[in-house]
């Protein structure tokens, strides 16, 4: 029996309606399916089109956010720039220079120096961990807590306390700040200090050529977990006429190699006694050059500060004024009249607490009124860039007082005798006669533009 299969027998007329059924099937086939396709393009099609509009969405909104974002850190950079000083203050026996450098457009890096009401120098760097708005905002928190306690309080390490407790009150997060802070005294030549966990200052000795660093020990401001463990302490440091102190963050050492090496300490050091001969400005500008040529164009990790100091002569200082050094007299100057009386007000504390009685007060009040209103008046002829120095020493002894102008001086001698008939219409000569009569001794120095008064402390 045949396996083979049979096909039926078609004539060509049935044959090709045949062939025109398939070829209508695979049309409409082919018809369904490019419609298909057609209508996926045009889904996909739509698709794209709303991711781009998305797209356009999302990077607008990226571009809002960015350029707000870049506005905050330009202001943040404004607000930080106005909290570093314009310039540094002029100060008695004390010289000084700074250099900031930033890593980006905000950093954590301040710094200041602060005339106290009792005129001694406050020398403060701090350095705040991080970088942007963050670090600005602790930064600039801190240099106010800083400033005010500086105004108040005379122990660098009991600034540090009073910073800490206020700092870890407010800050929440794990940042925190290094702090170093030096009070000189411009007469004695010293400079009381306290570190809290930052860098070590150089001191440079102009007779020996020696470096040191004040590595006194402290712990960071403002880290809440250390806040009930932290302890400052306070260390001196005796100086000399030349000495050289150089304030600076870490972000200066840190500096990197194309190698990867740091800038360290032991080159800081050896370019700082190469340059120590220089005056401060190109000193620190020294500094700064070597450690650009290290980096050699690799960029900075974090930004730093140099705050340089040189110590004057306090003999030269006091030379004039009537005081010896062993003396150890006070200091304060004065620029306008409108500063006379919060002057004169700590003078006579002073006097208050060695036990003067009211009238040898009231008395000594007038005569410093008389001789800062002259000075200013009459030898810097009312000149607010002129300074009067007022040295003055009170003990149970007596009541010792030493006024200095910048003026071209006069002949105390000239000075008409206010009793006189023929001089009682005269305005000058007044003062003076006050001063004689109310204090001990009066004495004037050659050139005119220094008077010293003494008045004797008699009890109560």
């Amino acid at each position: 029996m045949s396996n083979v299969k049979e096909f039926p027998e078609f004539d060509d007329a049935e044959l090709q309606e045949l062939n025109k059924s398939v070829l209508l099937e695979k049309y409409k086939d082919a018809m369904e399916q490019n419609i298909a396709l057609h209508q996926e393009n045009r889904n996909l099609q739509k698709t794209l089109q709303e991711r781009n509009r998305e797209i356009k969405q999302l990077t607008y909104n990226f571009d809002r956010i960015r350029l707000d974002l870049e506005d905050e850190m330009e202001k943040a950079k404004r607000i930080q720039e106005g909290l570093l000083p314009r310039e540094l203050p002029r100060m008695i026996n004390v010289k000084s220079a700074s250099v900031y450098i930033p890593a980006g457009k905000v950093g954590g890096d301040l710094y200041d120096i602060i005339i106290t009401p009792r005129q001694k120098i406050a020398v403060l760097i701090f350095d705040v961990s991080g970088q942007g708005i963050p670090a600005a905002l602790i930064g600039a928190m801190a240099k106010m807590l800083f400033a005010h306690y500086i105004e108040k309080l005379l122990s660098p390490a009991e600034i540090f306390t009073e910073v800490n407790k206020h700092l870890c009150r407010f800050i929440k997060t794990e940042q925190y700040l290094t702090a170093f802070l030096g009070i000189i005294d411009p007469i004695k030549n010293t400079m009381e200090y306290s570190r809290a966990g930052h860098v070590p200052p150089l001191v440079y000795k102009s007779k020996t050529g020696d470096l040191s660093r004040l590595d006194a020990k402290g712990f960071f401001i403002g880290h809440t977990a250390l806040q009930d463990i932290a302890e400052y302490s306070n260390q001196t440091v005796s100086l000399d006429a030349g000495d050289k102190i150089l304030f600076y963050t870490d972000g200066l050492t840190e500096g990197c190699s194309s190698e990867g090496k740091l800038y360290g300490l032991e080159r800081l050091k050896t370019v700082f006694k190469k340059c120590s001969s220089l005056e401060l400005e190109p000193l620190l500008d020294c500094i700064v050059k070597d450690q650009e040529e290290f980096r050699d164009n690799t960029p900075l990790r974090d930004d730093f500060t140099l705050l340089g100091i040189e110590i004057g002569d306090s003999d030269f200082l006091l030379a004039d004024s009537g005081f010896q050094r062993s003396d150890e007299p006070n200091i304060l100057v004065i620029n306008t009249l409108s500063e006379i009386e919060d002057s004169c007000a700590v003078i006579l504390k002073e006097m208050d607490r060695c036990g003067y009685n009211d009238k040898s007060i009231r008395q000594f009040k007038i005569c410093i009124f008389e001789m800062l209103t002259n000075a200013i008046l009459h030898g810097n002829r009312g000149d607010p860039n002129k300074k009067v120095i007022i040295f003055y020493q009170i003990n149970t002894f007596a009541a010792a007082i030493s006024v200095i102008d910048e003026g071209e001086g006069y002949d105390p001698s000239s000075l008409p005798d206010p009793l006189l008939p023929e001089n009682r219409m005269k305005d000058h000569g007044r003062g003076v006669f006050l001063i004689k009569h109310y204090l001990d001794q009066v004495e004037f120095n050659a050139r005119g533009n220094r008077i010293l008064g003494r008045k004797f402390h008699t009890g109560r």
